[in-house]
């Protein structure tokens, strides 16, 4: 490992996140990528990961079965990242992961792999989106005697649905609730003959053109109404929160932290 800059394994490194993260640390004084990869059978596989001039500049292959890097950042899919969680075990070696569409079970298992390793999981490494997760769990006491709905928004490629980011902020209000949010989210649809529910939380879906991410959370009681929304409006955002919350885990004992946690 270099002694000057921090090594760094991506993987999912051209999809919409790879590509945004390879474009911040390439001007990035303190990591480079000395891994890069990609799913089997990626057109792409094979190929470098920049352009022949720059000067750290991997070969893409698919998932090295042994690795010696400072720290992971894994922006794939559910069953891709949990095997990468599980060598990262093996190696000892931090992992960041903002993967979407993990189910309750790949969740735990994740926990149970922070046990040996210092693993950061979030659906949304930006700063704002963390400061209304703060701004819901310091304000509860109002937020959970009003109507809640939570709208989010995002380009035409997007195949999970809520998104991890709407997720996020639902799981914020349950645990300031206590309760799981599958007991009070509904997921808005057609419905000719269903009023709303006495404390539940409404999640409406958007998806259109090339919209980075939009979330918006609205309050409604009885003598005014509060939203707070989120824009992204791009994706280096979220690549530096990567990048940067990464610099920060290596030096962590082994858990499980949100982007709060290191902050």
């Amino acid at each position: 490992m270099s002694k000057n800059k921090k090594t760094l394994l991506l993987n999912g490194c051209f999809g919409r996140m790879g590509y945004a993260i390879s474009n911040y640390v390439r001007g990035h004084s303190k990591t480079y990528i000395s891994i890069a990869s990609e799913w089997k059978g990626h057109k792409k596989i094979g190929d470098n990961l920049y352009p022949s001039t720059h000067k750290n500049n991997p070969v893409v292959n698919v998932l090295p079965n042994s690795f010696d890097v400072d720290y992971i950042i894994d922006f794939s899919e559910p069953n891709i990242a949990i095997t990468l969680a599980k060598l990262a075990a093996k190696f000892k070696t931090p992992y960041v992961t903002g993967t979407t569409g993990f189910s309750s079970k790949q969740i735990l298992e994740l926990k149970k792999i922070s046990k040996k390793i210092p693993v950061l999981q979030s659906y949304n490494m930006s700063l704002g989106i963390n400061l209304i997760l703060k701004i819901i769990k310091e304000n509860s006491g109002y937020f959970n005697q009003t109507d809640l709905e939570i709208i989010e928004k995002h380009h035409n490629q997007k195949i999970d649905s809520p998104s991890g980011t709407a997720l996020l902020l639902a799981n914020a209000i349950g645990e300031t609730r206590g309760k799981r949010p599958d007991s009070f989210v509904n997921y808005r649809n057609k419905s000719n003959n269903l009023k709303r529910k006495k404390n539940e939380v409404g999640i409406s879906v958007v998806r259109g053109g090339n919209t980075v991410g939009e979330h918006s959370l609205i309050s409604y009681s009885d003598f005014e109404n509060i939203t707070l929304t989120h824009e992204a409006l791009d994706r280096s955002v979220f690549a530096k929160g990567a990048v940067e919350l990464g610099l920060i885990l290596i030096k962590k004992r082994p858990g499980f932290y949100s982007v709060l946690d290191l902050l």
